[in-house]
Formats: C-alpha cells, structure tokens, sequence
C-alpha cells in the first residue's frame, strides 16, 4: 500500500511541476512561456498556454514571435501530443520605453 502511494505522489509531483509559466525581462527584451501537461485529452492546469504566456508580456510589449506546439486533433503529432505529451508556448519581443 505504501508503494502504491509514494508513486501517486511522485506521479502528482511530476504533473505539478509540468504545468508553470514564468517570464524573462531585461531593458529591451522578453520572453514568457508556459506549460501544460496531456494524458488522455485531459490538460493539466486546464488553462491555454497561450493565453496564460500573453498575460505575463510586460507593459509596452512588442510581440515578436509566437512559438506553440501542436494542440489539435488535425494532424498526427496535435493527437499525440494530446494523448501524452507537454503543451508549450513561448512568446519573445521587445519593450518598448516610450
């Protein structure tokens, strides 16, 4: 019984920390990304990476690129990922100071 609940807490463990987001500043650049894990269709925080990584922009933000993985069921890798996978996003650009 012990085992069986020292790996589900592992298990949790591991699928807490998948699901972060954070930001990098420095005086004319940034970039912010965040994470959710898949298993079975079921996303874990259940937020959109996008969304979550556009609200950390800071102030005066100049989007320069958006990265993303697949997150559809149109292609075979957006299943896969789906299935058992990381969604990331992660989005660069400048500040500007004016």
């Amino acid at each position: 019984m012990k085992k069986y609940l020292l790996t589900a807490v592992c298990a949790a463990g591991v699928i807490g920390l998948t699901g972060c987001s954070g930001h990098r500043t420095n005086e004319e650049t940034f970039t912010t990304h965040a994470e959710s894990f898949n298993i079975l269709f079921l996303q874990i925080p259940p937020s959109d990476t996008q969304t979550r990584a556009l609200a950390l922009a800071p102030e005066g933000a100049k989007i320069e690129t958006i990265t993303t993985t697949p997150n559809d069921v149109t292609s075979v890798s957006g299943v896969l990922n789906r299935i058992i996978g990381v969604d990331r996003t992660t989005i660069n650009g400048s500040i500007d100071k004016e």
